[in-house]
């Protein structure tokens, strides 16, 4: 995809490491990795603090892992969120990993099922950014090592 679409620019949203932001390792691999597929140039843009509207400027968006509370947060509040959509509508390529694959689903109501504390916002409006039909849940077999009931929570959600 990288080569049909002739990929120069790509931009990896920081955002969802709230501390490490860019300096986390997998945002430093996701990087690197991109540059070995011969993209020109690869940015951290973190939308808790700068212009979401950079985002246009790109033509590969990489949404990391982290906390997806968080990122999602930030997302709506930069208005990220809106122009994430309209990069899609467009026919922009946008990817993900793990926090980013849950909030471009539908929404995140079973991460609040599963880990209300996590919503240290107390955001109550989980919609995710519907660019996707599916709900993600990542890591499923690490976390069923760590909560073997975890498949009956989710079915139950």
């Amino acid at each position: 995809m990288i080569q049909e679409n002739k990929i120069t620019k790509a931009c990896i949203i920081s955002t969802s490491w709230p501390k490490e932001k860019e300096k986390h390792p997998q945002m430093q691999k996701i990087k690197k990795d991109l540059l070995s597929m011969n993209i020109q140039q690869v940015d951290f843009l973190d939308v808790e603090f700068e212009d979401a509207n950079k985002l246009f400027d790109y033509d590969l968006i990489f949404l990391n892992g982290g906390y997806p509370f968080y990122l999602l947060h930030y997302i709506k509040k930069s208005g990220a969120d809106q122009i994430l959509k309209r990069i899609n509508q467009n026919g922009g390529l946008i990817f993900d990993l793990s926090a980013g694959s849950i909030i471009l689903g539908p929404s995140i109501a079973l991460m609040q099922y599963l880990y209300p504390e996590d919503n240290q916002f107390n955001d109550s409006n989980l919609d995710g950014l519907n660019l996707t039909d599916i709900h993600v849940y990542p890591h499923f077999k690490e976390m069923l090592t760590r909560d073997p009931t975890i498949k009956d929570k989710i079915n139950k959600w």
